[in-house]
């Protein structure tokens, strides 16, 4: 009798040794034998599926299957089924003829469902890389090589180490950085330039796997596009410093205030010069330190036309105060804003006393003329006529002589509201004759007149001539009250569209704050003056004592 083939007396031995499941299937497609009785991963017990028909397990589908693939060749069949302990598992099943012609088949079945889920964890993993806005790099240190996710490759532009796609300046950093996480352990996270023509940002937030020994395996990172975000955060950068410049050189001072406690937050530079305090010192401050106790109204916007400020400082401020109240970060604030009004004040209150000294001026004017009038100019023109009346001897000669009276007298009260001398024979010939008659009033008093001789009959603007006059009038009286001076020299000079006039005196000069006291409104008369004309006033001291008044005209 013919021998068995070793391999095959051996094959019942080596099926009870596999992991796997393994059945005959008769020639009739029936359950003939199982390697492993008692596996977990049978679908029913053996006992119940022996000598069954292959096409009655399993659901009809899957049975169908199974049949077709009992054929001449080798098949493989994927398959979910429930086995006897009741858990849904993944299979795979080889089904291979057996040698021989009808000898059956060789049915080797496996449990793939952990390679499955791994598989499908990869997939969802490949996934999730795929669509993330982040990128993957990771370096086997061994290796020596470098991963990068689809992502990581879209962000660099292309395969490549991770290193040559920075820009030079950022390679050593990064490489700095990674020894440094490597040895002693510091973060890796830091933002990096990529190389290129346009600018791009990268931010690398990386950490170690380490072996079973504890050494560093590979570094993983994450890599993501922050060019956005960086230029956000610059813009955002410069608005803030345009915002701080533009807080601290704007003309009207502004704080910020905690209502609660009423203490300053912040201030501008404008706000502490207002006050009186050096600026780093402002913040901190009480309302009432500053002299802003009480504080506006808090409910709503307020604005005070006019206060009084005194800090402790000893500054005194005419002020508009604009407050508003805000809100931030649930903090109950106040914005303040504080707009210099003491000049406006001052103005207000000096055109105030010169419109009464015009309207002063303008009374005494009239009183003068009312009087020249009534007391010389009507008794002569009433002795006229009563010599008229008389028809005395000699009423002819005595009536010339009183018309040529009445005559001087119009002239002396027309000199007094405007020369004709001025309109006639032009500035220079006014102000000489002017110079004439204080003589007689002032004979202590050397009172002279420098004017080059091309100039005498020289004529401005009508307006221009006036103005001049006027203020050298002015300058005149007020040298001649206030000084005390023992000499006053009057000057002319200049050409057709340019001309400047001087008042100097040797008295006893100007006192310290002059322009601040009271009476100096002749002063602002004659500012208004030159500035109608366009011209420029300045008056100070003279290097040999005394005051220089300087007047410059130029035509436009």
């Amino acid at each position: 009798m013919h021998e068995p083939d070793p391999w095959i007396r051996a094959a019942p031995a080596i099926a009870a040794t596999l992991p796997d499941l393994c059945f005959l299937i008769g020639p009739d497609l029936r359950f003939a034998a199982c390697n492993r009785p008692d596996h977990a991963d049978l679908h029913a017990p053996w006992p119940t599926l022996q000598g069954r028909p292959l096409h009655s397990v399993g659901p009809p589908a899957l049975a169908r299957r199974t049949v077709a693939a009992c054929g001449s060749g080798p098949q493989r069949v994927g398959y979910a089924l429930r086995t006897a302990g009741g858990r849904l598992a993944r299979f795979e099943a080889s089904i291979v003829p057996l040698p021989g012609d009808g000898a059956g088949w060789l049915y080797i079945t496996r449990d793939i469902s952990a390679q499955a889920a791994l598989d499908a964890e990869q997939a969802r993993y490949a996934r999730a890389m795929q669509g993330a806005a982040d990128g993957l790099w990771e370096w086997e240190i061994a290796a020596d090589s470098e991963y990068l996710s689809p992502r990581a490759l879209a962000l660099l532009g292309g395969p490549g180490r991770l290193a040559e796609r920075l820009q030079a300046d950022d390679q050593g950093l990064w490489r700095a950085a990674l020894q440094s996480h490597l040895r002693h352990g510091a973060p890796l996270d830091l933002e990096l330039r990529l190389a290129g023509p346009a600018p791009r940002w990268l931010r690398c937030q990386g950490w170690t796997e380490r072996d079973a020994q504890g050494q560093p395996a590979r570094v993983l990172a994450m890599l993501s596009d922050v060019t956005t975000s960086k230029f956000t955060e610059q813009a955002l950068s410069d608005s803030q410093a345009k915002f701080r410049a533009l807080f601290h050189m704007v003309p009207v001072g502004i704080a910020v205030i905690d209502i609660a406690s009423e203490t300053v937050i912040e201030a501008n530079d404008e706000f502490a010069r207002q006050l009186g305090w050096p600026t780093p010192s402002v913040a901190g401050q009480t309302a009432a330190a500053l002299g802003l106790a009480p504080l506006p109204g808090t409910a709503g916007r307020t604005e005070t036309a006019h206060r009084e400020l005194r800090p402790a400082s000893g500054a005194r401020l005419h002020a508009k105060l604009v407050a508003e109240p805000v809100e931030l970060a649930g903090r109950a604030l106040l914005l303040c804003v504080v707009v210099d009004i003491s000049v406006q004040v001052d103005a207000e209150a000096t055109l105030s006393a010169l419109a009464e000294q015009l309207m002063d001026q303008e009374r005494r004017t009239t009183q003068r003329l009312a009087l020249a009038l009534h007391d010389q100019l009507g008794q002569t023109l009433t002795a006229l006529r009563l010599t008229l009346d008389l028809g005395a001897a000699g009423a002819r000669d005595q009536a010339r002589d009183l018309t040529d009276q009445a005559l001087r007298e119009v002239r002396q009260a027309l000199v007094g509201l405007r020369p004709p001398l001025l309109e006639d024979e032009g500035l220079a010939a006014a102000l000489d004759n002017e110079l004439a008659q204080r003589r007689a009033l002032h004979p202590g008093v050397r009172l002279a007149l420098d004017v080059e001789a091309e100039l005498l009959a020289q004529r401005w603007p009508g307006p221009v001539e006036y103005a001049l006059f006027m203020i050298a009038r002015e300058g005149l009286e007020n040298a001649l009250r206030h000084a005390q001076p023992a000499e006053i020299r009057l000057s002319l000079y200049g050409f057709a569209d340019e001309v400047e006039l001087g008042v100097a005196d040797d008295g006893r000069g100007l006192a310290a704050g002059f322009e601040r006291r009271p009476g100096h409104f002749g002063l602002i008369g004659m500012r208004e003056r030159a500035r109608a004309i366009g011209a420029t006033l300045a008056l100070g001291p003279r290097a040999a004592g005394g005051t220089q008044l300087t007047l410059r005209w130029q035509a436009p």
